[in-house]
């Protein structure tokens, strides 16, 4: 048996409702005809389709989720700042010590060919740099035509 919601358009006194009550002495009214009830996801789609037709609430939705997210940024730092300061055990992490100095210039990997892009080449990102500075300069370079290409 299926609970009629308070809200739907339909009421509940109909020809086929029967008449209950819980042990905190609320009345509900439960239909034995589930034709009046729609299942959750279909009611979901329906409001979800009125909200993309109705601009002016879809405006008001998306300004609530921006000022929620914006309460959210700053009661982050006051509430779970903390995390960053400490490791997963629990234990204070010290401060990582940066070296006095370091080479602009990488030893492992070569700088590229403008010498613009050189410094700290050796991580995944400087690796996919000079790749691309190589198929941008050199790769695509004038070359003889193959035999198909060549006019007779």
């Amino acid at each position: 048996m299926a609970f009629q919601s308070p809200f739907s358009k339909e009421t509940a006194l109909g020809a086929h409702a029967q008449r209950r009550s819980n042990q905190s002495g609320r009345t509900f009214f439960a239909t034995t005809t589930l034709s009046s009830v729609k299942p959750s996801s279909k009611i979901r789609e329906e409001e979800q389709e009125a909200l993309k037709q109705d601009q002016v609430r879809q405006d008001k939705v998306w300004r609530e989720f921006v000022e929620a997210e914006r309460r959210a940024t700053k009661y982050w730092y006051q509430n779970w700042s903390f995390l960053k300061d400490y490791d997963p055990l629990g234990k204070k992490k010290e401060p990582e010590q940066l070296p006095e100095y370091v080479s602009v210039f990488s030893d492992k990997i070569p700088s590229t060919t403008g010498h613009v892009i050189g410094s700290r080449m050796n991580t995944d990102l400087g690796k996919t740099l000079v790749k691309m500075d190589y198929f941008l300069n050199y790769g695509k370079r004038k070359k003889k035509l193959g035999e198909e290409l060549q006019p007779s």
